[in-house]
């Protein structure tokens, strides 16, 4: 089996949809030598940050010499972007030699009453998996790709920490409709007597991740902005001329400069020191300068990347946001870093995300607004100009992604941010050289 037909194979499975539970994973590794025993791990949930909470432990534990493993979902630009190790995505030969092991697994599981069909992002997790152990990964940092208790990565053992980034509405039609219940569903990855750190604060939400902890033994440390701070608990501050500093018990790390931009990142990289720092606690070496590089060099495409674009001079901002508070956060970015300006944005959605409420956070920063649909499950586009004729936005209709971009771009003044938003699948369209250069982390061309 060669890459393509193992990514062929792969994409096969997507229309036995999303099958949320366990025992059919679990049988699916007893079956290939249960890989996920085979090294310790930092599981990170949440909503919102928990794709750049994950990068951020991993870039430090790989500072600090630990031969890392990183698993996001979803991908941007490349499927290999999932599975990594020290920063490596896995080969194409590696991956395709993964689903060549599982696949007569998954056939024999799908003959079989008492388990059934295997999903996309069960093969997926097992492949990563089975990398892992193949490479000798120490720690790894696995990010949940939905919720957590029922979530195909809640089948390792007890891992050494668990994070829950934020509590936000999303995918409510699974994982309940009030940010109690969806916080619950978020803390079923914590294990008996793990620590658990949370960027977490709001009333409801947090009482259920504290309900859960308490239930499970787990210590629980709590990361709140500083003029929430207390005493024995974690927390961050961050302005313009001083950067990030972060309250951790023993030392401060003070002066920051995160390499991934936007104010939403200032929690994530300190959720982030905050568990690496119970990890220290557990007997992992992980020395300051190893922290402060880890967390500054940290990258993770799509996340307010900002590219400055010489010729013409054009400013294209990309952004994965796809919820409310994705689009809260997108919003306060884009006032700090262009303050007054009104940007040209390219919008596209998925149909599992809302519109009525993505776009109305964003409302004043809009100056002129064109839609499309990503290629794979688009929302509606007559949705999309509904609500953008509701909140009386200057609105356009086009015929795909790149051109609605190309669009924008065009019209743009020097100043003028475009911003392309509204899901992993839009800004993943995202046309060369651009692609190129996001995937680079470079900031211009």
């Amino acid at each position: 089996m060669n890459y393509g037909e193992a990514l062929g194979y792969t994409a096969s499975l997507l229309k036995f949809g999303i099958q949320l539970g366990l025992e059919r994973f679990r049988e699916l590794l007893r079956r290939v030598g249960d890989p996920h025993t085979a090294f310790r791990a930092v599981h990170v949930a949440g909503t919102n940050g928990k794709g750049s909470t994950t990068v951020f432990i991993a870039s430090v534990l790989r500072e600090a010499g630990y031969r890392t493993g990183c698993y996001l979902s979803p991908h941007l630009f490349d499927f290999r972007e999932r599975i990594q190790v020290n920063g490596v995505l896995i080969p194409p030969e590696a991956f395709a030699r993964q689903v060549e092991r599982l696949k007569p697994v998954v056939e024999a599981l799908a003959q079989d009453e008492r388990y059934g069909q295997t999903t996309e992002f069960e093969l997926i997790t097992a492949a990563a998996f089975g990398h892992f152990a193949e490479e000798g990964v120490e720690v790894a940092v696995l990010e949940v790709g939905l919720g957590g208790r029922l979530d195909a990565t809640n089948v390792i053992p007890p891992p050494l920490v668990a994070v829950i980034s934020s509590i936000g509405l999303d995918h409510q039609e699974l994982l309940g409709h009030s940010l109690r219940q969806i916080a619950l569903e978020k803390a079923g990855i914590l294990k008996p007597g793990v620590p658990v750190v949370t960027g977490v604060t709001q009333g409801e939400a947090l009482e259920a991740i504290e309900e859960v902890a308490r239930q499970q033994g787990c210590p629980l440390h709590r990361v709140e902005p500083a003029a929430q701070r207390r005493a024995d608990g974690y927390a961050y501050y961050a302005s313009d001329a001083r950067g990030l500093s972060i309250w951790l018990p023993e030392a401060p790390l003070i002066g920051l400069r995160l390499a991934l931009q936007g104010h939403f990142q200032h929690a994530n990289a300190a959720v982030a020191a905050a568990a690496l720092n119970r990890l220290r606690k557990q007997g992992l070496a992980i020395p300051e300068e190893a922290l402060r590089q880890g967390l500054e060099r940290a990258r993770l495409p799509g996340r307010f990347q900002v590219l400055r674009i010489q010729n013409p001079p054009r400013t294209l901002v990309l952004d994965v946001a796809h919820n409310q508070d994705g689009a809260r956060a997108l919003a306060e970015a884009l006032q700090h870093a262009f303050p007054g300006q009104k940007g040209l944005f390219v919008v596209g959605m998925k149909n599992n995300h809302d519109p009525a409420e993505f776009l109305p956070p964003l409302k004043e920063h809009v100056g002129r607004l064109w839609v499309s649909q990503p290629r794979t499950n688009p929302r509606p586009l007559e949705e999309l100009l509904e609500v953008a004729h509701h909140l009386h936005l200057r609105v356009q209709a086009m015929p795909s992604i790149p051109a609605a971009l190309e669009q924008a771009l065009e019209r743009a003044t020097p100043e003028q941010p475009v911003v392309l938003t509204g899901s992993f699948l839009t800004v993943g369209e995202l046309p060369e050289p651009y692609r190129s250069l996001a995937l680079a982390g470079q900031e211009g061309f």
